[in-house]
């Protein structure tokens, strides 16, 4: 289960790079287009996501902007294991 998880939030990292990329020398119009809008989509589910964990993770002192930036970047495959603790 460990190497499922970490291999995917590598996958996550390089679409959030692919996506950071794509903000500023934007792909094709297509291509573009759809990572723009799948990263946005990500973006605010994500953010959604950490409101609605928010107060479990300060329970178990993990309410920093690092705990923040993680949850954005891979969501429950970062906070998950830390509320099982």
């Amino acid at each position: 289960m460990n190497t499922f998880v970490a291999f995917n939030k590598f996958l996550l990292l390089g679409f959030w790079l692919v996506f950071i990329v794509n903000i500023f020398m934007p792909f094709a119009a297509a291509a573009g287009q759809w990572i723009m809008w799948i990263g946005l989509a990500m973006l605010v589910v994500h953010l959604i996501e950490y409101a609605m964990v928010r107060k479990q993770l300060q329970s178990r002192d993990h309410s920093g902007l690092r705990d923040f930036v993680w949850v954005m970047l891979v969501g429950i495959l970062y906070w998950k294991p830390l509320l099982r603790e």
